[in-house]
């Protein structure tokens, strides 16, 4: 995944178990710098309304556990810092609806949680690699008895 668009929201579902619908609701605010902790706290997740498919945001998570602060390990305090920089040089040139947000895309737009989960797919495909569901990779965190994935992560987390 390293340098692919999804790249940190990959690493936001492994290493912290993240949902999708967390990571794509992660707002700037949510991370605390000072006190090395990132809040989920928000979510935006697509639905489907009279046959439509329509974004939500909502400022409640799937369960009231769901709501935390977890700790910010250096390696992803880093990849935020430079991911800022770049967000600031970038400028407020094309939409400022979503500035909040971490996850954008070029015309700063909040990235869509479909976007994710397809794109976590082409890129499996590309690079001929099992497909799994982008959800799948929350498992060994929330399922610490997975054993398909658990050494991998164990040495994935002991790492970052």
């Amino acid at each position: 995944m390293k340098g692919e668009p999804i790249e940190l929201p990959v690493i936001l579902a492994a290493f912290y178990g993240m949902r999708r619908s967390e990571i794509v609701g992660l707002k700037w605010n949510c991370i605390d710098f000072e006190k090395k902790t990132i809040s989920i706290q928000h979510v935006v997740m697509d639905i489907y309304l009279d046959g439509h498919l329509v974004t939500i945001e909502k400022d409640k998570t799937k369960t009231k556990s769901s709501t935390k602060a977890l700790p910010l390990v250096k390696p992803f305090e880093a990849a935020l810092i430079e991911l800022k920089e770049k967000q600031k040089l970038c400028g407020n040139a094309y939409s400022k609806d979503y500035l909040e947000y971490i996850l954008r895309d070029k015309m700063e737009n909040r990235i869509k949680p479909g976007y994710v989960s397809q794109h976590f797919r082409i890129v499996l495909t590309k690079n001929n690699l099992k497909l799994i569901r982008f959800h799948d990779l929350r498992h060994p965190y929330v399922k610490p008895t997975t054993k398909k994935f658990t050494t991998f992560f164990e040495d994935f987390r002991a790492a970052a």
